[in-house]
């Protein structure tokens, strides 16, 4: 744990609601008036899984099970560095793996959207976005007393989200709707996922911990 400067509360912080909103009704809004391509917000949204993946096993290393080791400088660096690269690949792995696969069988892959311009400024944005996420957190973690609980929370949030997502895939209702149909599902599912969660922590918190939703003295059948 860092000796924090300022102790702030375990429970989560207030959402702004309408900034969450907005951006997430932003996408759906794109793909509508916009043209926006669905398979691409949702490969999107998989580097963006991803990248989180990657940043919250680098942030739990670095505050919690790495925040008391000697190591400084270039051999803290390198060791955390490959750590959360090997951790964060498996469970990165294990996550968009799946969708990973859905997209390469499509038409959109063949299409080679990697090469498009405006599909490269996407992810440089999501590449920028995310490392200003990962250093603002680093940064507010610093400040705290209870980074285990903040990154529990934000764990959460991530799987929870993302198995909402998968649940489309692995149920066929995506495939059954066809790649543009189906991508724009995901889409609209990600995104609902992702206000629901914000808003509502707890939920993603029972669906690891489904017994502690229910009441004092039930047990189950």
């Amino acid at each position: 744990m860092t000796e924090p400067a300022v102790v702030a509360p375990t429970k989560p912080e207030r959402v702004d609601l309408l900034p969450l909103i907005a951006a997430n009704v932003a996408p759906i809004a794109g793909m509508l008036f916009l043209g926006w391509s669905p398979p691409s917000l949702v490969a999107l949204y998989a580097v963006d899984t991803a990248l989180a993946t990657f940043a919250l096993v680098w942030l739990v290393m670095e505050h919690i099970t790495e925040a008391n080791s000697p190591d400084r400088g270039v051999v803290r660096v390198a060791k955390l560095g490959f750590a959360a690269l090997f951790l964060g690949t498996l469970l990165t792995a294990i996550l968009v793996g799946p969708m990973v696969l859905m997209l390469g069988e499509g038409a959109w892959a063949l299409s080679k959207p990697w090469l498009d311009r405006g599909f490269q400024g996407a992810l440089a944005a999501q590449a920028a976005g995310s490392a200003w996420s990962l250093v603002s957190m680093h940064r507010m973690l610093g400040e705290r007393s209870d980074d285990d609980a903040v990154l529990k929370r934000e764990f959460q949030f991530l799987v929870a989200r993302w198995v909402v997502v998968l649940g489309v895939v692995f149920l066929g209702v995506a495939s059954f709707l066809g790649e543009r149909f189906g991508g724009a599902l995901i889409v609209i599912v990600y995104c609902g996922a992702t206000v629901w969660f914000r808003m509502f922590p707890e939920r993603a918190n029972r669906m690891f911990f489904p017994d502690k939703a229910k009441p004092p003295g039930s047990t189950a059948r």
